[in-house]
């Protein structure tokens, strides 16, 4: 496999997490991984999701990498990373596929309604961490489920491309084409100071975003959940939620469900699964 687009690629025949790998690599050596250098692990055996989730993919059945940007936007804009990097995905191959806010790749239609994800599944998601020191810096980890079957999924919410009925490239190919999507993508941000509305990005985000118009439930670390309806992204990244006496609530970090309107007002809805 060519590294392009990629300033370095390392390929590993097994990694516990990519992420962590990449993270502590270019921590020892960051002059050795440039902006766009990638790590590429054929088998992933301790995946780590938000919220300290874990997972274990079969070897070669999905794409397991982490990428490291160094962009060059005020730091305060750094949360855009995850949806930019989602977009890339959902932009990286064919399919009815689409963002679940702020890290899931769905597919849009997978078959029978499950509660809290409706006829989507999850197919893919995203895990960005910052690197400390400046300037800024980030390891974003990309997975996405290539050609596991039922068997092989850890929760009823998954699916894999295979599963779905789309196309299911190799882990390399479907690298390459992310990379290329997130490098443009990334040059766009940078080139209007990480302003992502004034990039156009925000809307390219929103078009892909199934969450959007949706009645949703929002599980908030330490706090009650939100329920309401998912009105749009606004230019720092964060879901606006607009509950049912009218106010509106922006949302940084939260599990999202995607819920049936009569469901709204209830708290009976089961937790996320992930």
């Amino acid at each position: 496999m060519d590294a392009a687009p990629f300033a370095r690629l390392e390929r590993l025949a097994e990694a516990a997490s990519t992420n962590t790998v990449l993270r502590e690599a270019a921590t020892a050596d960051p002059s050795g991984w440039p902006h766009l250098s990638a790590v590429l692990a054929a088998h992933q055996t301790a995946g780590r999701g938000r919220a300290g989730r874990r997972w274990q993919t079969p070897p070669g059945a999905a794409l397991t990498a982490s990428v490291l940007v160094r962009p060059r936007v005020p730091a305060e804009r750094l949360p855009w990373l995850t949806l930019l990097a989602g977009l890339a995905v959902v932009r990286g191959f064919p399919g009815a596929v689409g963002l679940k806010w702020p890290n899931d790749v769905l597919v849009a239609d997978a078959g029978t309604e499950l509660p809290g994800w409706g006829t989507a599944r999850k197919v893919g998601g995203i895990l960005t961490e910052l690197l400390p020191g400046r300037p800024p810096a980030a390891v974003v980890g990309i997975g996405v489920n290539l050609t596991q079957g039922p068997e092989d999924l850890p929760v009823p919410s998954a699916t894999s491309l295979a599963l779905a009925g789309l196309p299911a490239p190799t882990a390399p190919e479907l690298l390459t084409a992310v990379g290329r999507e997130l490098a443009g993508l990334l040059a766009r941000w940078e080139a209007h100071d990480g302003d992502a509305q004034a990039a156009g990005l925000l809307a390219d985000v929103a078009d892909r975003c199934l969450t959007l118009g949706r009645p949703v439930r929002v599980d908030l670390p330490g706090a009650a959940p939100l329920h309401g309806t998912a009105r749009a992204i606004d230019d720092a990244g964060r879901l606006l939620v607009r509950d049912a006496a009218g106010r509106e609530h922006a949302v940084l970090a939260g599990d999202v469900l995607h819920v049936r309107g009569e469901d709204m007002d209830s708290d009976d809805s089961p937790p996320p699964k992930r």
